[in-house]
Formats: structure tokens, C-alpha cells, sequence
């Protein structure tokens, strides 16, 4: 009988002990999976914008010319500027598949995110971003061809 106790008693310390030993370190911190900033609008481009407009939040890693691992997010409702945070897909070991991406950032007018209507905007880094990165400002500077 004291043996059963001993290995529940082994079994809950375990249980405890093993998750919470990697709580400090820092892979386990989500926010160096993502990347944060804020998009806003050049101010000659404002009269393009409609309250029916979705905001489109594109982030890919670039490769060869194709866009890799790409995730949308729209936003229907939205006032400019606009604070956000974007992440890629996390694969089944915790990790993600790219260490930079791309994220590009464009009005939607027709609720097709792969056409382009009349008057969508565009916006979008300069080049490949940092996992982890802060403080982006991204303008929709841009009309959409």
C-alpha cells in the first residue's frame, strides 16, 4: 500500500513539476511568436475609404517568388489608425515553419480578398520582418493594381 502512494505521490509531483519547468523559458512566450504594430493611412488616401471596406491583414515568408505559409485576417469594422498583432501558423512542435515574413495590409471593397476592386488601398513592409518585432507602422500608401 505504501508503494501505490509513493508512485501517486511521484505521479502528481510530475505532473506539476514538468509543464511549469518550462514556463520561464522564453520559446514558451507567444509574443516572440508575433509581430506588432500599427496601420494607419495616408492622409490624401483617406476619401477611399468606405465604412463597408474590410481591412485585410496578409503575413507569408517569401520564397522563390511564392508566398509561403500564408495567413489572412480580416477585420470588417475599423477605424485608422489601428493597433495590431499578427502571428503565423505554429506547427505541431511548438515552433513556426519561418523566422521572418512579409505582411501586407490592403482595403477590401468587393468581399474578394483575391480580386481588386476600384479604390482598394495597399500597405506593406519594406522587406522580411522579425518574429517578435514591435512598434511596425505599416501605411496604406498604395492603390491596389
Amino acid at each position: 500500500m505504501n508503494t501505490d502512494r509513493f508512485a501517486l505521490l511521484f505521479s502528481l509531483i510530475l505532473f506539476v513539476w514538468i509543464p511549469s519547468s518550462g514556463a520561464n523559458n522564453p520559446t514558451n512566450d507567444m509574443a516572440s511568436f508575433s509581430i506588432e504594430g500599427v496601420i494607419d493611412i495616408k492622409p490624401e488616401l483617406k476619401a477611399k475609404l468606405s465604412p463597408t471596406d474590410r481591412l485585410v491583414i496578409k503575413l507569408f515568408h517569401p520564397k522563390d517568388g511564392i508566398e509561403m505559409d500564408a495567413k489572412f485576417s480580416i477585420i470588417s469594422n475599423f477605424q485608422l489608425p489601428l493597433e495590431f498583432r499578427v502571428s503565423p501558423y505554429i506547427v505541431m512542435d511548438g515552433t513556426t515553419r519561418h523566422e521572418k515574413y512579409v505582411i501586407e495590409v490592403f482595403t477590401d471593397k468587393d468581399q474578394d480578398v483575391l480580386g481588386i476592386a476600384d479604390g482598394e488601398l495597399l500597405g506593406r513592409t519594406a522587406g522580411t520582418v522579425e518574429l517578435g518585432s514591435r512598434d511596425l507602422q505599416i501605411i496604406l500608401d498604395l492603390l491596389r493594381k
